[in-house]
């Protein structure tokens, strides 16, 4: 699935493809939609007459529709950041992806992270060292689990027509959305027209489900190892293998000002090779080398090779919506009335995440 993915971002991937390309592989991948969009139906036809076995501690499931680029990751660490403040002791669960598990260990230890395929084990492996609440990262489609919550996102930017893989980058419809028990709609380059499109067509295609926007922002910034660092400054070699390198290349045009710069764009979770890394500094040409904080945890090794190399990183701006802080205590439950001193139980409503206050992510 994941090579069929990348196969097929450069027809619907927005920010690699043109529109002459997208008009005209369209049609040829239509047949293939449909018989994707056959496979999805038939496996959640399967799984909606089926309970999954109960798990030994509540799930929180952050996923969502496409593939890749919503804003999971940062929104898992949000939720857990909140937790963690409350002293309710949440594990990440990962589905084993070397640059997210990874960043995951840099966020939050390296005993809070379960990765692999099997994540009902993984749940069970972090229930016996003493977790209360398992964080499910990019779990909507991973039914085999069962789950408390189950929180969707829907990046603001992604398209309102709805075209599956391969044919576009929706892994389900939109009606799957009524499996949810929060949709947050988040927005990085898209106005406020484009949430507020969204919420309304929320409202129509799953009434009665939560939802709410957040905002995600740029920052904070850290060298290649996660310690704190200043700004680039003058022309720029950005460097990302994320599912939406448009976005990150104007988010940090925009964080810089301006600033004259170049894109570097790899594959969704690339694995950097020493000959990736030559070509690389090559490139660079005596310029400010900046990538994102996903792609930082993989060229950490290779700090000796770009000197003075930033990362910035991908933030939820501001607090937890109280429709789903409150859900998060009621499941939360026994463990949030032992664990959770009393000033904790309640987070102020303008607080943040543990980078809170940096400057400014959607498969």
């Amino acid at each position: 699935m994941r090579g069929a993915i990348e196969a097929a971002q450069s027809a619907w991937g927005g920010d690699r493809a043109s529109r002459p390309a997208k008009r005209w592989l369209g049609p040829l991948l239509a047949p293939a939609e449909c018989a994707f969009r056959c496979g999805v139906g038939a496996r959640n036809a399967w799984y909606d007459r089926r309970r999954p076995p109960a798990a030994p501690m509540p799930v929180v499931s952050v996923g969502n529709l496409v593939a890749g680029g919503a804003g999971k990751t940062p929104v898992v660490r949000w939720i857990g950041d909140w937790l963690a403040r409350a002293g309710v002791r949440a594990a990440v669960i990962s589905r084993g992806y070397a640059d997210e598990a990874a960043l995951h260990r840099r966020w939050s230890g390296r005993d809070a992270v379960f990765a692999g395929r099997d994540r009902r084990a993984a749940v069970s492996a972090a229930h016996a060292r003493g977790h209360r609440i398992a964080l499910l990262d990019d779990g909507f489609q991973h039914r085999r689990l069962a789950r408390a919550l189950d929180v969707v996102l829907v990046a603001a930017e992604d398209p309102l027509r709805v075209r599956m893989l391969p044919r576009g980058p929706y892994r389900e419809p939109l009606r799957s959305l009524r499996r949810a028990t929060h949709v947050l709609v988040t927005r990085r380059t898209a106005g406020a027209g484009a949430a507020r499109a969204w919420r309304e067509l929320l409202a129509r295609v799953a009434p009665g489900i939560p939802s709410a926007d957040v905002r995600m922002e740029m920052g904070p910034w850290t060298d290649l190892a996660g310690r704190p660092a200043d700004p680039p400054s003058g022309e720029v070699m950005a460097v990302c293998s994320v599912a939406r390198p448009g976005a990150f290349a104007a988010g940090l045009q925009a964080l810089l000002g301006g600033a004259r710069l170049e894109l570097a764009a790899f594959p969704d979770h690339h694995d950097f090779t020493a000959d990736d890394v030559a070509a690389l500094r090559a490139r660079r040409a005596g310029r400010a080398f900046v990538c994102t904080e996903k792609d930082a945890v993989k060229l950490a090794g290779w700090q000796a090779e770009f000197p003075g190399a930033r990362a910035v990183g991908l933030r939820v701006a501001g607090p937890l919506p109280a429709a789903l802080a409150g859900a998060l205590r009621q499941v939360a439950g026994e463990r949030w009335s032992e664990s959770a001193p009393r000033s904790s139980r309640e987070p102020p409503a303008g607080a943040s995440e543990r980078a809170a206050g940096a400057a400014c992510e959607s498969a």
